[in-house]
Parts: structure tokens; sequence; C-alpha cells
């Protein structure tokens, strides 16, 4: 209130306001909250799911190959892959080393038992995943059945979440 007795411009316009329309304004800042949350909460599930298909696709294609698909499997790895492992990667797989697989007809097929994603932290993930891989090749009939444990370094890129480190960390049982 001024110094006059008229009520002041704010206080003149919160007296127009009813309760229905306080009630309306409140629903709607409700509403507009839990529609941010949401978002955000689906935003963080789409990047999980995104890192968890480009990781199983990738575990898949470097443990799953036969002496007819390496280089098929080759492109396929180093399509997902960037930086460090991508480097490390192409100069493994070289001529040398695909004739190698291919002399001893290798084989060796990867399943997934389980893959999580441990951590996210802005454009970098981490993924542990344990995967079953079975290998035979012309001296080794019988397979040779190995439970691996893997962590993945990923980070986003512009064509989507790729492998930037690949470390070993043991075998299970």
């Amino acid at each position: 209130i001024t110094g006059d007795g008229d009520a002041s411009p704010t206080r003149r316009r919160l007296q127009r306001l009813s309760p229905g329309k306080v009630g309306i304004a409140i629903l709607i800042a409700l509403v507009l909250a839990e529609s941010i949350l949401l978002f955000r909460s689906g935003s963080e599930e789409r990047v999980r799911n995104e890192i968890l298909s480009t990781s199983r696709k990738f575990l898949t294609l470097l443990t799953t190959y036969n002496s007819s698909t390496l280089d098929a499997q080759r492109r396929g790895v180093l399509s997902l892959a960037t930086g460090r492992f991508r480097r490390e990667y192409s100069e493994l797989t070289g001529t040398e080393f695909t004739n190698a697989l291919r002399e001893r007809n290798a084989d060796s097929k990867g399943t997934l038992v389980r893959v999580a994603v441990t951590s996210i932290d802005g454009e970098d993930a981490t993924v542990l995943a344990v995967v079953q891989v079975s290998i035979t090749n012309k001296d080794l009939p019988t397979p040779n059945v190995e439970r691996n444990v893997i962590e993945l370094a990923m980070v986003r890129t512009g064509s989507g979440w790729r492998i930037d480190a690949v470390s070993i960390l043991g075998t299970l049982p």
C-alpha cells in the first residue's frame, strides 16, 4: 500500500488472480517440471541403450569370425572403433595376421553372457562385459572355451558411440 492509501500495482494484480487461476498456474508448473524430469530420464535411458547396442554389436564382431569372414569382421570392428583402439587393431590385424588365421582355419564364436554400462560421463562411457568365446582351428578341433571379462572405453563421436580402448581384465571359470 502506498502512503496515500492506494494499493500498489503489484498488489492490484495479485488481487485480480482468482484461486482458480493460481491453481491452473501451479498445475502448469508441475506438468512442465514433470515433463523436464521425464525427458531427462528418457534421454539418459536412450544414451544408455545406444551405448549397449554399440557395445553388443562390437563385442560380437570382435569375438566371432572364421577364415571366410575375416575381412568383413575386420571392417565391422574398425567401423565401430576410434582413436587408440582403431590404430592398435588395424596394425594387429594386418595381412600377415589374417593369413595366419586363414592357414590355421581359425574359427571363433563369441556369445555375450552379460553386458553392462558401468559409467557415463559426458562424452565418455565405460562398459563391462562377460563374453564366452569358443575357439577351434585345424590343430584344435575340440573347442577351447573361455569366459572373458572385457572392459570397453567408449567415446561419443559425430557417428555415435565408438570404442576407444579394449581391455581383457581376465577370465572366469
